[in-house]
């Protein structure tokens, strides 16, 4: 073959590739880092362990979304490394509304949620746009507070006696934060403190055991609960909200 020949060989070749595999699809691979995000959601945060919840994902002229009858628009929720597909609903060609399932919102995360179209037929995405963050966020953890508790008095050398503490702001507010209860004489649970086993009956109950030991002279100690680590016992009373104290005595 002439050299000629072969230029035009290679020539066509060439163009028969470009022809065949050029150009990009509309949204085709995420946007490199930096640009303008081309989706947006609404909220864009939520504290932890809310209930259900209802994400509205808003495209932009640059990624629209399709109701074809062999297209279907994926909403995936990327936290931890772990990919989840949301139950996905159309709306228009510039919005979705997605799914977000109590489970999902459990514990403070920050997650990326991003729109991937299909084709039915196909085996990878035809279009991705960017990935938007999604914030779960700690709740804040209020202050508890003692109206009450029953008894507040009882006679040296009872048994265990099982006492009810009403107030405010009783219950579960983190992983290991919770609402329990301690026996002081001076106000410092870290060095004095002793922990009383605690239930919380509702967010203006608790019910806790004071042990027969407390209760063999006769004294008197404070009770205050504490909104905090219960399991980091020995640096978990610190910067957590505690209540007022409320005197408990052991009379003759």
């Amino acid at each position: 073959m002439s050299s000629a020949k072969a230029i035009l060989v290679v020539s066509l070749l060439v163009g028969g590739q470009l022809s065949c595999g050029g150009g990009s699809r509309h949204g085709g691979s995420p946007p490199p880092q930096g640009l303008q995000a081309n989706i947006s959601i609404s909220p864009a945060n939520v504290v932890a362990r809310s209930p259900d919840l209802t994400l509205t994902i808003t495209g932009s002229q640059a990624f629209s979304f399709s109701n074809a009858a062999h297209r279907v628009n994926k909403v995936v929720w990327l936290a931890n490394d772990t990919e989840t597909q949301l139950p996905t609903t159309f709306v228009s060609s510039s919005q979705l509304n997605a799914l977000l399932s109590a489970p999902l919102l459990a514990d403070a995360i920050t997650t990326k949620v991003r729109v991937e179209i299909w084709d039915l037929e196909g085996d990878a995405a035809i279009a991705t746009s960017s990935s938007v963050p999604f914030y779960v966020t700690s709740p804040s953890t209020p202050t508890p507070s003692i109206s009450s508790i029953s008894p507040s008095t009882v006679q040296v050398g009872s048994g265990d006696v099982t006492m009810a503490i009403n107030g405010s702001n009783f219950g579960h507010y983190g992983h290991f934060i919770w609402s329990t209860a301690f026996s002081t004489t001076n106000g410092n649970l870290h060095d004095t403190g002793t922990w009383l086993q605690t239930t919380i009956i509702s967010d203006s109950q608790l019910t806790v055991v004071v042990p027969a030991k407390l209760l063999h002279s006769p004294t008197s100690f404070q009770i205050v609960v504490m909104n905090g680590d219960v399991m980091g016992m020995s640096d978990g009373y610190f910067g957590y909200p505690r209540s007022n104290s409320v005197t408990f005595t052991i009379t003759l």
